[in-house]
């Protein structure tokens, strides 16, 4: 018996909160916005976009033109070194080149890698 007076009890102040929040809600003003807001709102949003895609592209086009002068400069090494400027000799063609460079890969080390050689698998008894 107790235990239900202190729930209706319980109840009663819960409903008695629950009436003063209502009518606090009743009491407030409707909110007023300006009539420009929204023109403003989305002129800033198009703002900030075109802002950020400035800087993203800046910074990707740097990155593009690191790449180009890293590979330039890659290219007049490697051109540097098969044109040796203190010897007499003739420049190196291409079909030289091509040759030198698969008789590089023809040694046993890659045999592993080039399908035409035979692999032997040796197997200790």
């Amino acid at each position: 018996m107790k235990q239900e007076k202190m729930m209706k009890q319980y109840n009663e102040e819960v409903e008695a909160e629950v009436m003063q929040t209502m009518q606090l809600l009743d009491e407030v003003k409707p909110l007023e916005v300006h009539h420009l807001f929204r023109v403003r709102l989305m002129q800033r949003v198009e703002d900030e976009l075109e802002e950020g895609g400035k800087s993203r592209s800046n910074l990707s086009i740097g990155y593009k033109l690191a790449f180009i002068v890293l590979l330039l400069v890659i290219n007049l090494a490697s051109a540097l070194l098969l044109v040796k400027v203190g010897e007499d000799r003739a420049m190196t063609t291409v079909g030289q080149l091509a040759e030198s460079q698969s008789d590089d890969y023809s040694s046993q080390e890659f045999a592993y890698y080039d399908q035409t050689t035979s692999y032997e698998r040796t197997t200790t008894p």
